[in-house]
């Protein structure tokens, strides 16, 4: 018989678990917006007006910027979650001093390597800049727990794509594209947080360890440096028409695990704020068991939506890849288990260990697409990633039973 003090109990649990499947689902429903702008439309519609060699370049470009953006805003932000002081005023110095940075280097990568444009060049850097300051206000939202404004945030961003195109249409400067949706993302964002003061909330000025915030970057920038990996690889050795080709074999996975990336940091957000510190192992054997159906589920999606993704977005590449299509899918599929299970590494093993067990996957991966890929050309490149995939994915659930063990 349930009593009123039991039923009372039952409604708060169920009340407390609605909203964490409702926020889930939220931060899904958002970052497929921001893929779908990314990869879905903007991407293939540039393809379209480039050759398969410039193209490939153009992928190269974008890769890089989303690397470096994910290096300073996403890491930056993050290390709010992990160190504590949400509102230390070190964090937005930090924030400064690296969109000063960013403005030099990505001008100087893109002039160096892509165009010798000086206009190019400095769109290029400010497209870098907004992107890194976009990727620190999601920590804001995180922190102040409001997910309908990560899904406004990249609302804003897809409405600023479709603007771009057309301004595309006119200008055909692909770099326009992103400049216009990161303006209109990061300003309507910025709008609404200055409503809450937001920039002055950060006036605790105690001291601060940086080293979460340094892993952080470190892991963020080797994490997106090894999503795109394959263009550093495939380039040098096979050429950038293979650059065009491996992307958009992958281009379904890829988006899979363009969403799987961002949603683990919604799970260190969650972690953060749980304060049942004895669940500790129960929590942990869930998110292993969640990894597992996950990369599961995750591999047989990529398999059946892959080749229609391809047929429909790049038709004229599809009889060259459809050989690679499983592999890469499989690999992809790993990732998105692994990307579950790194938020409770770093948050109860450290973002040290994660880095250390990151640094093993990361040589093994290069390693083995180098060799494969002068043997077996682009399907060389999905099987290296997929078994060095596998072997990081089985490390970190040895790692975590053992620490679940112990507890």
């Amino acid at each position: 018989m349930i009593t009123p003090i039991n039923l009372r109990g039952v409604k708060s649990s169920y009340k407390k678990y609605k909203t964490l499947i409702a926020d889930v689902l939220i931060n899904i429903l958002s970052f497929s917006l921001l893929i779908v702008a990314q990869q879905v439309v903007a991407l293939p519609i540039i393809s379209r007006f480039y050759d398969t060699d410039q193209f490939g370049k153009i992928v190269i470009a974008f890769g890089i910027s989303n690397i470096i953006t994910s290096m300073f805003g996403f890491s930056i932000g993050n290390a709010r979650f992990l160190d504590q002081k949400v509102y230390n005023f070190i964090y937005l110095k930090m924030l400064k001093i690296s969109s000063v940075f960013l403005v030099f280097i990505c001008f100087i990568i893109y002039y160096l390597f892509f165009s010798r444009s000086y206009i190019d060049s400095f769109i290029y850097s400010i497209i870098c800049v907004l992107g890194s300051i976009r990727y620190f206000i999601l920590s804001e939202y995180r922190v102040k727990d409001t997910h309908n404004w990560v899904f406004k945030q990249n609302l804003n961003y897809l409405l600023g794509i479709l603007m771009g195109l057309v301004l595309f249409y006119f200008q055909k400067n692909w770099l326009i594209i992103f400049l216009i949706a990161e303006i209109i993302s990061v300003l309507i964002s910025l709008c609404y947080l200055q409503k809450d003061n937001f920039l002055k909330k950060f006036e605790d000025n105690s001291s601060l360890k940086l080293t979460n915030t340094i892993h952080l970057i470190i892991n963020n920038g080797a994490s997106y440096s090894l999503m795109y990996y394959d263009r550093f690889v495939i380039y040098p050795i096979l050429g950038a028409v293979n650059v065009s080709l491996y992307y958009s074999a992958a281009i379904s996975s890829r988006i899979g695990g363009l969403i799987i990336n961002p949603f683990s940091n919604f799970i260190l957000g969650k972690l953060t704020n749980m304060k049942e510190e004895n669940n500790i192992s129960r929590i942990v054997n869930l998110l292993i068991l969640g990894a597992i159906c996950g990369t599961i589920l995750y591999f047989i999606l990529s398999v059946i939506t892959t080749p229609i993704l391809v047929a429909i977005l790049y038709p004229t590449f599809f009889q060259k890849i459809k050989d690679v299509f499983v592999p890469i899918c499989l690999g992809a599929g790993v990732m998105g288990g692994v990307n579950i299970l790194k938020p409770i590494v770093m948050k109860y093993m450290g973002a040290s260990y994660y880095n250390k067990l990151f640094l093993i996957y990361g040589i093994m991966l290069i390693s083995l697409s180098i060799v494969l890929c002068t043997q077996f050309s682009l399907l060389g490149v999905a099987i290296a990633n997929a078994i060095s995939s596998i072997i990081l994915f089985i490390c970190l659930v040895v790692s975590l039973k053992k620490f679940s063990t112990s507890l």
